[in-house]
């Protein structure tokens, strides 16, 4: 989509708005107050190869619409739990999301016509469900208000998406894929590019407009080792950019990728351990993980207005919740960071304006170990309430506060050798046979509800012991889990060389692009427990060009 045409179609929608606003009134019901179009214009490509062979190759164009039809009053609507649950795909609106991707005016009309028509009636039938919930229930966050006002905005700004040469891309996935070949014991695999381009139009009733584009850049070599006795091993080469420049040329990653599937061999052969518990040594991705997972979800903003979440921090501002030696905060409007070496990298949850269209900004959310904040959105969390512009949604999903780029910090960084000589120590002076070095981590989920227990977990595909006398060997088969209190509260050191990771994280409005920078952290206390393992017998007969063993 170029500028032109972008500036044309959030035109059709301002207007569509303001029609909308003035003709949507059902006498007895209360008045739609606000109204929001959030045209998310996609670019998608994808293409795929295995053992040096093309197995898909499309690319297409998709236009969806988040909208936000809020009836009643600033100081009361009809959305509640600070809409951690206006989710829902059974929704008569979720089958209007998608407009045309046409640019004729007409259709695009009629698409935001039927898809709003759907959305106020449901906004209704919502409103009229709280008030008869009420009559049993206490709002206990009514006294906040529903919506904060804000300034309109307006920012026209440039659509800059790099091209994409779809001929370079297959050749390369083709020949990285190749590499397999080179490995029997690599069962399964595949290399695969995903270009994502984006193009965001938000228009709201009160006459705001913002245009900004995105895109993203997924490289990824996926391997599935099994070993001869059966033991299954997944792994990803995975570069994640905003900048295809930043994604490596087709020999380095090919060396990659023979390293990972020599490294799985040694995985394969290291001891399996079934649980643990004592110190653990994280290392900046994994340490990243594990701020996300433990912390950064419950200083998410509109879980403080969910009647069935735990508030882990609601009571905490003010208070010690990290070391004094940590400071976090979370601030999309960075575009890039230089990591030690003085390599840049692009940051994929860098945005200007959030899916409510807010101006991002830093949100300070813990100052040398003290709670000074939380990630908001428009949702009021508190009197006197800003947003700090960090509420976002993948498609369909009302947008809620959400990590964007966020930055754990220290001011007492510590060099590796000084770090692993502490995890040593711990070990001694607990008794303990070993601990534990977190190498890598690729993925995490947690629990926030106060129905479910208070826990988090991390997909670990690469760790070691370290013995009491420095020894140290791989280990496979766990990963680490721990309660987000006693986890945070057992960190002891933090390492001087922060480390990247650019990944998708999941929440109740789905999967968006978050950029996570951390130190390594050295953890007093950690517990790991046994990955789901089933073991898998050997294929029947051996793969073509493959001696039989």
């Amino acid at each position: 989509m170029n500028r032109r045409t972008a500036l044309r179609l959030a035109r059709i929608a301002t207007a569509e708005a303001r029609r909308a606003t003035r003709g949507l009134r059902k006498p007895g019901f209360p008045r739609l107050y606000y109204l929001s179009y959030l045209i998310r214009d996609l670019d998608l490509y994808e293409v795929e190869a295995r053992y040096g062979s093309l197995y898909r190759d499309e690319r297409y164009q998709s236009r969806n619409c988040l909208a936000d039809a809020r009836v009643g009053n600033y100081r009361r609507d009809q959305v509640t739990d600070g809409g951690l649950f206006d989710n829902s795909k059974d929704d008569e609106s979720h089958e209007y999301v998608d407009l045309p991707i046409s640019n004729r005016s007409e259709p695009l009309k009629i698409g935001l016509w039927r898809l709003t028509d759907a959305k106020y009636r449901e906004a209704e039938e919502a409103y009229m469900r709280k008030c008869a919930h009420e009559l049993t229930y206490l709002d206990t966050s009514d006294h906040l208000g529903a919506w904060q006002k804000c300034p309109t905005i307006d920012d026209r700004g440039r659509i800059d998406l790099p091209p994409i040469d779809s001929d370079y891309w297959s050749a390369y996935v083709e020949k990285a894929s190749a590499v397999m070949l080179e490995f029997p014991r690599v069962r399964n695999s595949h290399v695969e590019l995903k270009v994502r381009h984006q193009t965001n139009l938000f228009v709201n009733s009160d006459g705001s407009i913002a245009i900004e584009s995105h895109s993203f850049w997924q490289l990824e070599a996926y391997l599935w080792f099994l070993s001869k006795k059966g033991d299954a091993i997944p792994w990803m080469v995975s570069h994640f950019t905003p900048d295809p420049e930043q994604l490596p040329d087709l020999n380095s990653f090919r060396g990659e990728i023979r390293n990972a599937a020599r490294l799985l061999e040694k995985i394969a052969a290291a001891p399996q351990i079934h649980s643990y518990s004592g110190p653990v040594l994280l290392e900046p991705v994994s340490a990243g993980l594990l701020i996300h997972e433990a912390l950064g979800h419950r200083l998410e903003g509109n879980r403080l207005r969910a009647t069935g979440e735990a508030k882990t921090f609601a009571d905490s501002l003010g208070d010690r919740v990290l070391p004094d030696f940590l400071t976090l905060h979370d601030d999309p409007t960075q575009e890039s960071w230089t990591d030690p070496d003085g390599q840049q990298h692009g940051l994929v949850g860098h945005y200007r304006f959030d899916d409510e269209g807010t101006p991002a900004s830093d949100a300070r959310l813990i100052e040398q170990g003290n709670l000074t904040g939380f990630l908001t959105g428009r949702v009021p969390v508190a009197k006197k309430h800003r947003s700090n512009g960090h509420s976002r949604s993948r498609r369909h999903e009302r947008s809620m506060s959400r990590m964007g780029v966020t930055v754990l910090e220290t001011s007492d960084g510590q060099d590796e050798k000084s770090m692993r000589q502490q995890l040593i120590d711990l070990v001694q002076q607990q008794g303990l046979p070993y601990g534990i070095r977190i190498l890598n981590a690729t993925g995490g989920e947690t629990a926030t509800d106060a129905y479910d227990f208070q826990a988090f977990l991390g997909e670990v595909n690469l760790a070691s012991r370290v013995f009491p006398d420095g020894r140290e060997e791989l280990i496979r088969g766990v990963n680490f889990i721990g309660t987000p209190l006693n986890a945070i509260h057992g960190i002891i050191a933090a390492g001087n060389r922060p480390g990247l990771d650019n990944a998708w994280c999941g929440a109740e409005s789905g999967f968006v692009p978050v950029s996570t920078i951390s130190p390594s952290l050295l953890v007093r206390h950690l517990e790991l427990q046994s990955k789901s393992d089933t073991p898998y017998s050997q294929y029947c007969y051996p793969m073509p060009g493959e001696k039989r063993s």
